[in-house]
């Protein structure tokens, strides 16, 4: 009799389980335990689509400024969080990225490059820009070398249906350890692998900046968006190999800000996106600033 009950015990309690969640990467040692997963039927009906425009840039460029404006005029002229930039200085190109010999800083960063060479593709010249790590209609390659033509292409983005909504809340524990927990919630289905990526970026650098027009050196220019740190591999971590409308990611990530950034100066840059040989692209981002 004992032995009956205990295994009805066991039937129901197989069966309260409900369903088998999708697979989900919690061995990154920056995780908190607060990481789960599960489906809700309170989707978001107004969630918008925020877009990440990606300035591929260098001090050396004399151009560069110019791409930069557009940039973040763009991102001023939408509603916050609406555009997010994010400057990526690769350390290739040395004509271009090299730092000048008497910076106190680089901006060159392994992330940067990887992203370049491996989601975006090499450019034909510098400055170079992608929109969502998108694929648009008539190009060979995402890397739009007009930057006066960016503005369309962020615009053509912001006007599409959200595919997953996003929420960041970003904390501190003692002076430089910050948390940032992240919410992830598809409003669509989704059949390929997705992957969520963590950088930290950094504005209002004053540093040493070759010029369009004389003189050609601006020693006081100010560096905006610039890609410092990857929390998450530059290609980011898997979620899950195929989403379900209404799947919710919830995830947290806990780091040190290195001392040679200024805590007040940098933001975190969440991104949910694609990675692999069909595509790149950036379904939806977020970034909040860290203080």
């Amino acid at each position: 009799m004992k032995k009956t009950i205990l295994a009805l015990f066991v039937s129901l309690l197989i069966l309260s389980c409900g369903e088998i969640p999708p697979f989900v990467d919690f061995s990154e040692p920056i995780l908190l335990a607060r990481d789960t997963t599960y489906i809700t039927n309170d989707i978001p009906s107004t969630a918008l689509k925020n877009v990440l425009l990606e300035d591929i840039s260098g001090v050396n460029c004399n151009n560069c400024p110019k791409a930069a404006k557009i940039a973040h005029d763009i991102q001023n002229n939408n509603d916050p969080g609406r555009v997010v930039v994010m400057t990526l200085h690769p350390k290739t190109y040395p004509q271009y990225t090299a730092p000048h010999p008497d910076s106190k800083d680089t901006f060159n960063t392994q992330e940067a490059t990887d992203i370049m060479s491996s989601l975006l593709g090499e450019p034909r010249g510098f400055p170079a820009g992608a929109v969502d790590r998108k694929l648009f209609d008539g190009f060979q390659t995402k890397l739009l070398s007009e930057y006066n033509a960016w503005p369309t292409y962020v615009n053509q983005q912001l006007a599409l249906p959200s595919k997953a909504d996003l929420d960041l809340t970003v904390l501190r524990e003692g002076e430089r350890t910050v948390i940032a927990n992240v919410k992830t919630t598809f409003l669509e289905a989704d059949a390929t692998p997705v992957y969520i990526s963590v950088f930290i970026v950094e504005s209002h650098i004053i540093s040493r900046q070759t010029m369009p027009a004389k003189p050609t050196d601006n020693y006081d220019y100010e560096h905006n968006s610039i890609l410092r740190e990857g929390v998450t591999l530059w290609s980011g971590l898997l979620l899950a190999k195929s989403v379900e409308k209404g799947r919710v990611f919830e995830k947290g990530f806990k780091f040190e800000l290195p001392n040679r950034h200024v805590m007040e100066n940098c933001s975190i840059v969440v991104l949910i996106n694609k990675n692999d040989k069909q595509s790149t692209e950036v379904l939806q981002c977020i970034e909040k600033p860290i203080k």
